[in-house]
């Protein structure tokens, strides 16, 4: 018996991040966001289509992310590859990546190239490439997983060899820098002053996708990117002194997919391995769009416009340049519903209970407040390390059946943050380093968990997850922020009778407190009868708690503030709800 062998394609993007982020305008943000996502669906499903036309015998809606998701779980659009007639088969095609399966060399060869090549002509600058593994026993059980690991593997490879796509675009002979890019111009454009400005390709053609991509965008809102032109301008102008760059990924996804196999049951064949990565990884990109729409309830309309802009949302990936002063609560309502929507999703929660001991997923997000004209690219990078700070949860939140040497992160979502006062530092580890007055005292508590405690009640590491609580923020923040005190609706406030804490005795004790503990506490005791500083310090004599860590090998005592973390967070956790007014 002839064993049959199929091959398996992924078209993957690379450098989103600095395709979508090399400029501050919104416009080319907007649409390299949608050159990334419609090359990973559009464009392959239309490649696919060449050889496999029953998926596109309709006219497809490509600004509706829910009718492609069901195109690719139709069977008679997108048959399985075991069909005599069916060429090729779509695993998954989202944003920036694609898997299909092919029964030739050459319909793999053929794919990667109309995609490539149209990648070429109609995204210059986007960096995509493809690579195709051959699976010579497809009757094998887990062959279709091997394969995935080892076409990834090979795609690495083949990256690391590839010319970048800046070689692309020579300078010799001497030609004129795009007036937002740098890169070589290629035209001249008119700007908002009326003048005669020289941009790139690159440029022309991330403006022009801009329109398709913000139509898409409105199918998630409609209120999303009314008038893009009066949103710039809100964004560049005193509207907005602060802007927020907010990245959130989901935690263990990683491992998930790498073994998927281990996650699936009973049934290992490749048919239903393609069934549940499929229904899987369609139901994560539902739970993220439903997440983000709920997070957009805490925004205020201004002028017509949300004073947000989304980039990436879609598979556990959320990228948004924001009104900084909104971000945090923006933020913590995404997290907590991205955990909600998973748990209700029956193949998510399937395999989450296998690989967690938990129905749902859970996230990690990192805030990178700025202002307004600093570098969009230079911000993304701190939200990148602030995210990897924030999963340092995986670390200390288990499963109860964790060992020390075989340790599984119990699913919960935490938020990590940094407002960038001083562009002199930028690098994340220096400016935590400054927060360390000595080597037993930190003065930020950050990250912060946004789980519902009561979730963790069974999870190892419930102390250090009740010490860094979404709570002890907020609460801290409520208490310092002034409107809040003296707003007639706070019975509590009103009740308490408190003082609002002055400007000058907040900058005291901030001062203090990057002297040493002793001189923060001696601070501390002068005002804290007249502030009843009892219902935010953390003990009767001290703005710190007490806790241990390992460090070289060996436990040591270390002594903690929020005090500074809410002081910078009081301008930056604003909902509609709290200020109307700004609606």
């Amino acid at each position: 018996m002839t064993k049959q062998a199929y091959y398996l394609v992924l078209i993957e993007t690379s450098g989103n991040q600095n395709y979508i982020f090399s400029t501050n305008k919104l416009k080319e943000n907007i649409g390299a966001s949608g050159l990334t996502y419609t090359a990973g669906t559009k464009w392959v499903i239309q490649a696919v289509s060449d050889v496999n036309p029953e998926i596109l015998s309709e006219k497809v809606d490509w600004n509706n992310t829910k009718l492609i998701r069901q195109l690719l779980c139709n069977p008679k659009k997108n048959p399985p590859i075991e069909q005599p007639e069916c060429e090729a088969e779509i695993i998954i095609a989202t944003s920036g990546k694609a898997l299909i399966l092919t029964k030739t060399k050459e319909n793999a060869q053929a794919i990667i190239s109309r995609v490539t090549k149209k990648a070429l002509v109609e995204a210059p600058g986007l960096d995509i490439a493809g690579v195709f593994k051959s699976i010579n026993n497809w009757s094998q059980n887990n062959s279709l997983a091997d394969g995935i690991r080892a076409v990834h593997k090979r795609f690495e490879k083949t990256r690391s060899r590839r010319p970048s796509p800046e070689s692309r675009f020579l300078r010799l002979p001497i030609i004129a820098d795009c007036a937002v890019s740098g890169l070589p111009a290629s035209k001249l454009d008119t700007n908002p002053d009326n003048q005669l400005v020289p941009i790139s390709k690159v440029s022309e053609v991330k403006r022009e996708a801009s329109k398709r991509a913000i139509k898409r965008l409105q199918t998630l809102d409609a209120r999303l990117i009314q008038d893009i032109n009066k949103l710039e301008k809100q964004f560049e102008q005193d509207e907005m002194s602060w802007l927020a760059i907010v990245h959130a990924d989901g935690n263990g996804l990683g491992q998930i997919f790498l073994n998927f196999e281990d996650y699936i049951g009973d049934d290992k064949s490749n048919r239903a391995y393609i069934h549940k990565y499929r229904k899987f990884s369609l139901e994560l990109d539902e739970c993220t769009e439903e997440a983000f729409k709920k997070a957009i309830g805490v925004l205020p309309s201004k002028k017509d416009n949300l004073p947000l802009v989304p980039l990436i949302v879609g598979g556990d990936d959320l990228t948004v340049v924001c009104d900084g002063q909104y971000a945090l609560e923006f933020t913590r309502v995404f997290l907590q519903e991205f955990e909600t929507q998973t748990q209700d999703k029956s193949h998510i929660a399937e395999v989450a209970e296998k690989a967690f001991k938990v129905k749902r997923l859970s996230a990690c997000a990192g805030i990178s407040i700025v202002k307004r004209h600093f570098p969009f690219s230079v911000a993304y990078e701190l939200a990148e390390k602030l995210i990897k700070s924030a999963k340092d949860v995986k670390r200390k939140v288990l499963t109860p059946d964790s060992t020390d040497k075989n340790q599984t992160p119990f699913p919960c979502s935490a938020i990590d943050f940094h407002i960038l006062y001083d562009t002199s530092g930028i690098e994340l580890e220096s400016i935590r380093k400054k927060l360390e007055p000595d080597s037993n005292t930190l003065l930020y508590n950050r990250p912060y968990l946004v789980t519902d405690m009561n979730n963790l009640s069974s999870a190892k590491g419930k102390e250090w997850a009740e010490q860094h609580k979404w709570e002890r923020l907020s609460d801290r923040v409520t208490w310092l922020k002034h409107e809040e005190l003296e707003n007639p609706e706070n019975q509590e406030a009103k009740t308490k009778n408190l003082p609002p804490i002055s400007s000058s005795q907040s900058h005291a004790l901030r001062t203090a407190l990057f002297v040493s503990k002793e001189e923060a506490d001696a601070q501390y005791a002068l005002i804290r009868q007249r502030y009843h500083f009892e219902d935010f310090a953390e003990s009767q004599n001290s703005l710190f708690y007490e806790t241990t860590r390992e460090k070289d090998d060996r436990t040591e005592t270390i002594y903690i503030t929020s005090f500074l973390d809410a002081l910078d967070a009081q301008d930056f956790l604003k909902n509609k709800q709290t200020h109307p007014s700004q609606q």
